[in-house]
């Protein structure tokens, strides 16, 4: 399961690891057979492997991690 999320604290990218700083957003991916097993990983790494993609919406680029 995939979610986007805003970071409450600083934390690092699994793939990067660079520090992912308070508010900046990140994805969180949980591997459905593995609960346990959780993956951190900042924008720029969601938008090299295809996670996020920019969207044009109201005029705007808009972020997201759930393309269509």
């Amino acid at each position: 399961m995939r979610r986007g999320c805003i970071a409450i604290g600083e934390m690092k990218c699994n793939i990067c690891q660079s520090a992912i700083n308070h508010g900046n957003r990140y994805l969180l991916i949980e591997d459905e057979a593995n609960s346990a097993s959780l993956q951190i990983i900042c924008v720029d790494c969601s938008l090299k492997k295809n996670y996020a993609t920019y969207i044009k919406e109201k005029g705007e680029q808009i972020l997201t991690f759930f393309p269509g």
